[in-house]
């Protein structure tokens, strides 16, 4: 299963580069993928330390199904 969290549920007002809605969504098989794919792009992208937003990406974590 892989595991994902989307940057709109975290970050509901972020804008993309475009100036929509952010749509990003981290992927990995594990929490720490998923953590550190998200941290790196809300910090490169968003400006937002993504290192104080750890608990807030655990919780806003999902799996897909098979």
């Amino acid at each position: 299963m892989v595991k994902f969290a989307r940057c709109n549920a975290l970050l509901s007002l972020a804008l993309d580069s475009t100036g929509r809605g952010c749509r990003y969504v981290a992927k990995g098989d594990t929490d720490d993928e998923v953590i550190t794919d998200m941290s790196s792009h809300m910090t490169s992208v968003h400006q937002v330390e993504g290192s104080d937003m750890v608990e807030n990406i655990r919780g806003a974590m999902k799996q897909t199904r098979t």
